[in-house]
């Protein structure tokens, strides 16, 4: 009999139903997510994307609002669904994308001109210095979505499914486009796939690619895009390079280099070179970079990850002086930090969160309190808050005298806690003391009274590049062992139970949930959540097969190497936590088949056991109901085998 066949399992299932309908209840103004915080360059004026939700059980639809110093709002296209404000140079006119395409708005959010039929999906938009243009990133249906959005393609699966899926597959491209705004003149600037691109002066700097899956992104290079079409090799790096720009006088190109897992992932080094000559790295001390902006010809605007800390600061590129505007350990951005602007009278503008704060539009003032002036908080997150506890940050040593650290969740309820470890994904990727509420997987246990322990192991962003390169060819080494350390110290702190010790992970972090029992013992219960269980059969089956000849040291067909030798599959013979697995269907970076062998070789050798395959979802569960239901199967499995009430 499973676990899923127990009275208890209807119970829980209806408690954490519950539990995430009263999460999803909104204020007066519907707001469930606030995020993209767009500073008008002379007006003190702010476009937000606001993620809208009337009812709970509703659907969410993303649209800009327009917010003015008061904090009151106003929405832009009123009764479209629209996102990622960019204005204009002179500030006369908003930029939004739509489903449809590109729309132009006057200040009061009133549409004066939209894109043409440009043949998919605007991802990216970005205005020309002289405010005439727009370069548009467009996915073509087809174009496959990174992992960090779920994965699956742009325009999600045919009408016809009775349809084979075929291979070699005519995969979407991502082209890029110029606009003449206001017309219907446009025309695609290179047959190379373009992953990001921003304006140079009149020129392009476009970060491409030959082919168009996403594993092409790992090997993608700059190249300079001169107005009557001709494409030059710009810069190639070792790793990877992310978000493009340009001064707006043409001369200074710039971007964002690092060791990547993840497109849209990327926390690395600001890189500054000359359209005319060689690149070089900026300094900015201590904090790897997510994302930047040109402010004028010498300046960029950055922020970025400071072990647990966020960064708001400048750098002047001429001198390489480096100001810091801001830093907090509340956050901004859904998984990495992510920039907002400065107001015309240059205060910083973010959308700022913390584990205790729903996402909040803030003004950050001279003395660096941030003053609120628009709010997600309802309801919802009111629940939330009730049914949480709190995030603290801890630190300790790893074996070889490297300093950790990561977040501890605590329930209200008094100590010691059974702990469940939560290791995050990419692996190039970190904790920060973000909105909670974004975690229903925490919230849910720490609710039924689980410590949860978040860990920044070497390999996660925040900590500079040797230490996130230091996963690369030791997947599942010495990182593995930094958890296992970071468990040590909180047992030994008496804050956790050293006899309820279990794990739960998803993607990266999915296959820690596998393969830290095959190192321990100490594990009573695994959730493995869209894992990768066997390297050879994720090389042949993921969309992602440069992924795994980045980081793993080896050839999938050498027994020796670390194909099998960091193979959960291959050492499951030594998994005796009972462990219960879980992926979507439309996955197409970690397959289903992986956490579907992993079932099989556990129950064949008796282990205890289950599987869940979700069939409308792709890299991780998105859908309210499929969500709670994941939730509620965790939780049941956690409270078999590790209860939070010995």
């Amino acid at each position: 009999m499973s676990v899923f066949d127990q009275p208890i399992h209807p119970a829980i299932e209806a408690w954490v139903a519950e539990l995430q309908r009263a999460f999803r209840q909104t204020a007066g103004h519907a707001i469930s997510d606030l995020a993209q915080a767009a500073p008008h360059p002379r007006r003190d004026l702010v476009a937000v994307t606001a993620a809208l939700r009337p009812e709970p059980d509703s659907a969410e639809r993303r649209v800009v609002l327009l917010v003015d110093g008061s904090g009151t709002p106003r929405p832009v296209l009123s009764g479209a669904g629209c996102w990622s404000p960019v204005w204009s140079p002179d500030g006369d006119r908003l930029c939004v994308l739509a489903d449809d395409g590109a729309v132009i708005t006057d200040t009061d959010g009133v549409e004066s001109a939209r894109t043409p039929d440009v043949g998919g999906l605007v991802e990216v938009a970005r205005w020309s210095p002289d405010g005439r243009r727009l370069l548009l990133v467009v996915a073509e249906p087809g174009a496959e979505i990174s992992d960090v959005w779920g994965s699956g393609t742009v325009g999600g699966v045919g009408t016809e499914s009775w349809r084979p899926h075929v291979l070699p597959a005519a995969t979407g491209r991502r082209r890029l486009v110029e606009w003449e705004v206001g017309s219907t003149d446009h025309r695609v600037l290179t047959r190379l796939n373009v992953w990001e691109a921003d304006w140079v002066g009149h020129d392009a700097v476009a970060l491409v690619s030959d082919g168009a899956g996403e594993g092409a992104w790992y090997d993608a290079w700059l190249v300079h895009i001169s107005p009557d079409a001709t494409v030059a090799l710009l810069h190639e790096e070792r790793f990877q390079i992310a978000r493009p720009g340009g001064s707006p006088d043409g001369r200074t190109w710039s971007a964002i280099t690092g060791f990547a897992s993840d497109r849209d992932l990327l926390a690395g080094e600001l890189l500054v070179g000359r359209l005319d000559g060689e690149a070089s790295r900026v300094a900015t001390p201590g904090v790897h970079v997510t994302e930047h902006r040109w402010l004028d010809d010498r300046t960029i605007l950055f922020i970025g990850q400071r072990s647990l800390a966020t960064v708001l600061g400048t750098v002047e590129v001429t001198t390489g002086e480096c100001t810091e505007l801001w830093s907090g350990t509340a956050t901004t951005g859904r998984y990495q930090p992510e920039l907002g602007g400065l107001a015309a009278d240059g205060r910083p503008v973010l959308v700022l969160e913390r584990h205790d704060l729903p996402p909040t539009l803030a003004r950050i003032e001279a003395d660096g309190t941030p003053a609120e002036l628009l709010s997600s908080r309802g309801p919802g997150t009111d629940a939330v808050r009730a049914s949480y506890g709190e995030a603290r940050p801890v630190s300790w040593t790893a074996p070889d005298g490297l300093a950790m650290d990561g977040l501890l969740d605590v329930p209200r309820t008094p100590g010691p806690h059974p702990l469940v470890v939560h290791p995050h994904g990419g692996p190039v990727c970190g904790y920060r003391d973000g909105w909670i509420g974004r975690d229903a997987h925490t919230v849910v246990l720490v609710a039924r009274g689980y410590a949860v322990f978040r860990p920044n192991p070497r390999g996660s962003s925040g900590r500079g590049a040797e230490f996130a390169e230091a996963v690369r060819g030791d997947m599942g080494g010495l990182d593995a062992q930094d958890i296992l350390s970071g468990i040590d110290h909180l047992v030994a702190s008496r804050l956790v139970d050293p006899e309820r010790v279990g794990v739960v992970g998803q993607s990266y972090g999915g296959y820690l949930a596998c393969w830290l029992p095959v190192l321990s013992s100490r594990f009573r219960a695994a959730v493995s959540r869209s894992p990768c269980t066997d390297w050879r059969s994720f090389h042949l089956t993921s969309n992602l097969a440069e992924f795994d000849r980045l980081f793993l040291d080896g050839d999938p067909w050498d027994p020796d190497s670390q194909y099998q030798t960091r193979n959960p599959l291959t050492h499951h013979h030594r998994i005796r936590t009972p462990t219960f697995l879980t992926a979507g269907s439309r996955d197409l970076a970690t397959p289903a088949n992986q956490a579907e062998q992993m079932y099989r070789a556990l129950t064949e050798r008796g282990v205890p056991a289950a599987l869940a395959i979700y069939p409308e979802e792709g890299h991780g569960v998105q859908a309210p109901p499929a969500l709670a239901d994941q939730c509620a199967r965790m939780v049941a499995w956690f409270e078999r085998y590790m209860p939070a009430v010995p």
